[in-house]
């Protein structure tokens, strides 16, 4: 573990290196003989969060640079590099932590993946959650959502992409904590339905992974969310082995473009060591022009220790082209070992980006 942390590091400060001073990203763009090209981008992402459960107030979501590179012909870098965040926990693990290389083969071959990533199960390849404020099933489901391992993944045909991965099931810069493995797979085909665009996904996954109380939000409240066992359905610490458990999961997943519109949605099932385990998510996006958009959202999960249901409105506007706001009303109906509660969030988000 501490090689594989040594060469995440090693691959950060090098795209850095190459990113930050002008004459070596001038030389990257110009000297084929190097062969060497650098992007930088940067984000900041403030949002004022409300919630009749736990604090509310403006929050420093992510100052970030994500720097990428491609280095000859036959290999792609990328690394994320949080400069600062009020995340922890977890959930900052759910947001930071790709640093990885693509090596890749002749054109139309599989490439391989090393390093840190976003996990292929569900609908993560496709809708990017790290800068939003509606989230997929996955810190749920899954637990986690980036994770160090490795990845294969390529086209069976020129419509129907696959992926591939082993991973260690615990997070980002964090050591293995069983010595077991995730292995997941998922498939993916483009359809043209009528007029229609339609892309229809599907997943497996099988491995030990942590499993978070559903009466917590594991993005928001950092170190403070809790695992569950699951023998007892006590609540324990992050890092206890205890709050993990041989997970089996499928998915079925879509992304539809009809008309103007465009409709998100995943079905999961599957079990925590022999007990059920079940969720839906369905996004559903509107453009009311071509800067604003309306989106709502309806979700479900159930695990062995108890359940939750919400739903969600939002608006977002495209200020420029590197400016977005957006703001959501999510309410959440959860129930956990005979106890209930429910949560309001109002979220107001201002992402910039140069």
């Amino acid at each position: 573990m501490r090689a594989f942390r040594a060469l995440i590091f090693l691959l950060g400060l090098s795209l850095l290196v190459l990113s930050s001073v002008p004459s070596l990203a001038e030389a990257a763009e110009t000297d084929n003989s190097r062969g060497i090209e650098t992007v930088v981008k940067y984000r900041l992402d403030s949002r004022y969060m409300s919630q009749n459960e736990g604090e509310s107030g403006l929050e420093l979501m992510a100052l970030e640079a994500e720097i990428t590179a491609a280095i000859g012909d036959k290999i792609d870098a990328a690394v994320q590099v949080p400069l600062g965040s009020g995340m922890t926990g977890r959930g900052r693990g759910m947001h930071f932590g790709n640093a990885y290389f693509v090596f890749k083969g002749k054109i139309g071959k599989p490439t391989v993946k090393v390093g840190q990533f976003v996990v292929p199960f569900g609908n993560l390849p496709y809708y990017e959650t790290h800068t939003r404020i509606l989230q997929t099933l996955y810190p749920y489901s899954l637990g986690i959502r980036i994770d160090p391992g490795i990845e294969i993944e390529g086209f069976l045909d020129k419509d129907t992409e696959f992926q591939l991965a082993v991973t260690q099931g615990n997070g980002p810069f964090r050591g293995d904590i069983d010595g077991n493995k995730v292995l997941m797979a998922r498939v993916s085909r483009q359809l043209q339905i009528g007029d229609d665009d339609v892309r229809i996904g599907l997943s497996a996954l099988k491995g030990r992974l942590p499993v978070f109380s559903v009466m917590a939000d594991p993005l928001m409240e950092g170190r403070g969310a809790k695992l569950v066992q699951i023998g007892t359905g006590m609540l324990v610490e992050q890092d206890d082995p205890e709050g993990f458990a041989d997970k089996t999961r499928y998915a079925v997943d879509f992304e539809w473009y009809k008309g103007i519109d465009l409709i998100r949605g995943e079905l999961v099932f599957g079990n925590d060591q022999g007990r059920s385990a079940n969720g839906q998510w369905l996004l559903f996006e509107h453009p009311l022009s071509y800067k604003t958009s309306v989106v709502a959202q309806l979700a479900r999960w159930k695990q062995f220790s108890g359940d939750w249901k919400g739903w969600a409105v939002g608006l977002e506007h495209k200020l420029r082209d590197d400016r977005i706001a957006r703001v959501a009303f999510e309410q959440r109906r959860a129930n956990e070992m005979g106890m209930g509660m429910t949560m309001n969030m109002l979220t107001a988000q201002y992402i910039i980006e140069f």
